[in-house]
């Protein structure tokens, strides 16, 4: 009987000393921090933000050197970057109607509605030898530069280098024009006229030279072949006594249709003339011909010379 109840306390006190064990382990665990599971959640998820800025940055800088570049991280939204002008060599072509080639004549069409000037544009970055274009452009202004990794942009050889308005303007101005020269009437046969008599003049133009109603030879002007019409602008005739007609469009004519007329007060020679003006068009490679905008002012025109001469009032008696 003592045998069992020394057991039994023996059993109790080693259930005791368990109990406190789990205990001290229970008290030990409940103290132990948990894992930062949401904080490490969090700071993956700033991290990730701040990785997708940095490469929107990235691609933004490449854009601008490069042209344009997308960033699918933005909400799948493109984003176009436009390299700076500076960046970029252009030259510029101004399309006119006659005798471009097939880009101008697309390029009229599409800016017609929006009667903006049509133009095409090749570009180059600077450093660099490869061109890009022609890229059609309506008004002023620059088109977006081409993405240089795109196999689909044209490069094409620099362009043919164009004169401008006013290097046409100067050719023109150096052609080999006829000189007019003046008839009078009554003088067209002795080279008299009478004196406080209405005289007629004309103005003609010798065969040799350029003279209005003319189409010069082609000329060749850097990349362009031009060709002129001639057309007159006006006249003036000197009468050789100190008045002039004026400037006027007429050519004059004979008795009695000519509009150009003088009545000398006295008589002797006089020395008479008719300066003119030129004006024209131009055509480029036998295209649509375009109005210039320049004047030809001749010069050292020849000169005439009519003979005024009295007349005698005699009395007759019968």
């Amino acid at each position: 009987m003592r045998v069992i109840a020394v057991r039994f306390l023996l059993s109790l006190f080693l259930f005791s000393l368990f109990s406190l064990q789990m205990s001290a382990a229970s008290a030990t665990v409940a103290t132990e921090p948990k894992p930062r599971i949401e904080n490490q959640r969090v700071t993956s998820q700033v991290a990730e933000k701040r990785q997708i800025h940095r490469t929107a940055v990235r691609d933004a800088q490449i854009g601008a050197e490069n042209g344009s570049r997308s960033d699918p991280s933005v909400k799948g939204k493109s984003i176009k970057f436009i390299a700076p002008p500076k960046k970029w060599i252009t030259k510029t072509i101004f399309c006119s109607s006659g005798g471009l080639d097939s880009a101008c004549s697309a390029t009229i069409i599409d800016c017609r509605a929006t009667g903006k000037s049509p133009r095409i544009v090749y570009m180059r970055e600077e450093g660099s030898n490869q061109w890009y274009g022609p890229f059609s452009q309506c008004g002023d202004g620059y088109p977006p530069a081409p993405d240089i990794n795109d196999p689909t942009i044209p490069r094409t050889p620099p362009p043919p280098p164009v004169p401008t308005i006013t290097q046409i303007r100067e050719a023109f101005l150096e052609l080999p024009f006829a000189k007019p020269t003046v008839s009078t009437n009554p003088g067209e046969v002795d080279g008299k006229t009478l004196k406080d008599f209405k005289t007629y003049y004309a103005a003609s133009w010798p065969d040799e030279g350029l003279a209005p109603g003319d189409v010069s030879k082609p000329v060749k002007l850097l990349s362009w072949t031009i060709e002129f019409k001639i057309a007159s602008k006006d006249y003036r005739y000197d009468f050789g006594d100190g008045h002039t007609s004026g400037w006027t469009s007429s050519t004059g004519g004979v008795y009695p249709d000519g509009d150009v007329t003088h009545s000398y007060r006295e008589v002797g020679t006089k020395d008479i003339k008719v300066d003119a003006r030129l004006v024209g068009q131009y055509r480029v490679n036998g295209g649509a011909w375009q109005d210039l905008g320049a004047v030809a002012d001749l010069q050292d025109e020849p000169v005439a010379d009519i003979q005024v001469v009295g007349t005698r009032t005699r009395l007759q008696a019968y």
